[in-house]
């Protein structure tokens, strides 16, 4: 028994489609490559926001307290403190943005892939391909309505004339 054309007709069209437009899982690759750039950008803008005001926290913070960690060099400590939390800092951000050539083996991409962001993204790239294609229906449904009323006017006699 062949399948109604309706499913016939969607299925070309929906391969059609899968030609033209790039695969799921690159598109799944790309919104993950996007994720990693935006966590790193993140990452590096508050380390630099951080890195800005690391004199003004180390005050805030220690008070008079700061000239425990007084030098010859420094002698409030500020300086050396400051030192400290930027290195330590510093660390911190390489070692989640650090990859050796690839994103998963870097800590930011191992945490992601724990979380299962790949399955997520896929779920989130299916959705999207839903509704592009429940539109596309759509649209051709409205289409073939408008050409078919347009088809019904032409053939509709002519108003009497009076």
């Amino acid at each position: 028994m062949d399948p109604p054309v309706e499913q016939t007709e969607a299925k070309k069209n929906q391969n059609e489609a899968s030609k033209d437009s790039p695969s799921a899982s690159e598109n799944t690759n790309s919104r993950y490559r996007l994720l990693l750039s935006v966590i790193e950008k993140s990452f590096t803008q508050s380390h630099q926001s951080i890195a800005n005001d690391a004199h003004g926290t180390i005050v805030d913070a220690y008070g008079d307290l700061t000239s425990l960690f007084a030098s010859e060099n420094d002698e409030k400590g500020i300086e050396t403190l400051t030192t400290l939390l930027m290195g330590t800092l510093e660390r911190i951000h390489d070692s989640f943005t650090s990859s050796n050539n690839s994103e998963s083996s870097s800590l930011l991409g191992k945490l992601l892939q724990e979380q299962n962001i790949l399955e997520l993204l896929q779920k989130v790239e299916t959705c999207i391909d839903d509704v592009d294609k429940t539109e596309q229906d759509w649209k051709k449904k409205e289409t073939g309505d408008s050409q078919s009323a347009k088809e019904a006017i032409d053939m509709a006699p002519p108003p009497p004339s009076f």
